[in-house]
């Protein structure tokens, strides 16, 4: 037992320190070997984004800083004209732009299930009670309770847990399109 309570004692939360400019943001920087990589090769209604792997990178590294903190990515990279910093800047804003939606539409989705089934366990608790009014077999009673309430369980998982991932992903996604970029 007293192992355990060193053991928690020393354990030591992992965090990342990150350099912060001027105004406060964390800065991340980035260096950029070859900038033909950092662009997808399609764009969507002539809007460009960034390459996979950039922006699994980029999550990557947002999942160290905390949700709520700004963003400062400075990217490193020789020769870069300035129509391909403002295409660099873009790309990044439209895949978050993007990301961004998604999150609001798993969240809209997320909300209408959620009402959905609480509908379900109420229609299941109605013919519960229903049941249980004209004296139905206790084998049907027990098996309806067991329906009502599976509805009732599968709706708080879609409200306290499902949700909060989706509200996460949609903080970060946030930042990571508010965040300032700057070329170095």
């Amino acid at each position: 037992m007293f192992n355990f309570i060193k053991h928690l004692k020393r354990r030591k939360k992992l965090t990342r320190e990150f350099k912060h400019d001027k105004d406060g943001n964390a800065l991340v920087e980035i260096g950029i070997k070859d900038k033909t990589e950092v662009l997808a090769p399609f764009a969507l209604d002539g809007k460009e984004t960034i390459n996979v792997e950039f922006a699994n990178l980029l999550d990557n590294v947002s999942k160290s800083i905390p949700p709520k903190e700004n963003m400062h990515l400075k990217l490193k990279c020789e020769k870069l004209t300035d129509k391909e910093k403002q295409d660099f800047s873009m790309a990044i804003k439209n895949y978050y732009f993007n990301s961004l939606i998604d999150n609001q539409r798993k969240l809209h989705n997320n909300s209408l299930i959620f009402w959905s089934m609480i509908a379900i366990s109420l229609l299941f608790l109605a013919i519960l009670f229903i049941a249980n009014h004209f004296g139905a077999p206790w084998i049907i009673t027990e098996v309806l309770d067991i329906i009502a309430w599976v509805f009732v369980w599968e709706a708080v998982d879609l409200l306290a847990f499902q949700r909060s991932i989706y509200q996460y992903e949609m903080n970060r996604d946030l930042v990571l399109y508010k965040m300032k970029i700057s070329f170095e």
